[in-house]
């Protein structure tokens, strides 16, 4: 079954795993730890106190405490990311068996640090620095006997600030060119797998 929150796909078995034992939390507690969680993830780091306390309050071991903190850190992370709204993530993790007080435990702090985790991950996203520009040329490779194969070449041509070594006022365009060679059946199965991921991301909005 497929889950929103966890970008359209299955839910992964170590999570469907950490469900049961987040059930045996008192919602309260629940709601304490994900806020605890919550804040460390675009602020401080978790205090190791919060682990302690939870392994104690739950009777789990070390190991137990950190899987726990684990999966509501994946659950926030992922449904901020994914940018689901706090009834479709307070609806599944019911449907994976996480008790209605504690789903909405989770998902009312969702709500609170919602806009916060999200700019945090559209920060620490994998990103271009500066102009970025394509192009694309068709090569031929020599494949034996005289005979080539065309192959596809695109270029990626991304232009960022740097400055000149030991003349920290002066500063120059730096580009730098990552080269993709690919056949035209490869192109043709990159062009198909990044129109479904832009459809994707389009329903989720």
């Amino acid at each position: 079954m497929r889950f929103r929150f966890c970008w359209d796909v299955d839910c992964p078995d170590w999570l469907l795993a950490e469900i049961t034992t987040l059930s045996k939390l008192t919602s309260v507690k629940l709601r304490l730890l994900t806020g605890n969680v919550a804040k460390a993830i675009y602020g401080p780091a978790l205090s190791y106190d919060v682990v302690t306390k939870l392994a104690k309050d739950a009777k789990l071991d070390e190991q137990g405490a950190k899987a726990v903190v684990a999966a509501v850190r994946w659950v926030l992370e992922s449904a901020a990311g994914a940018g689901v709204t706090a009834n479709v993530l307070d609806s599944e993790l019911q449907q994976l068996g996480l008790p209605k007080e504690h789903a909405a435990a989770i998902t009312k702090v969702y709500t609170e640090h919602q806009e916060a985790l999200q700019a945090h991950l559209k920060g620490a996203s994998l990103k271009v620095r500066g102009e970025t520009t394509w192009s694309c040329e068709v090569v031929g490779v020599d494949i034996g006997d005289g005979d080539l194969s065309p192959v596809v070449k695109l270029n990626l041509h991304d232009e960022s600030q740097s400055v000149r070594e030991g003349e920290e006022q002066e500063s120059g365009t730096k580009t730098n060119v990552t080269s993709i060679a690919m056949t035209p059946d490869q192109l043709q199965a990159m062009i198909h797998e990044l129109t479904e991921a832009r459809q994707l991301m389009e329903g989720l909005h």
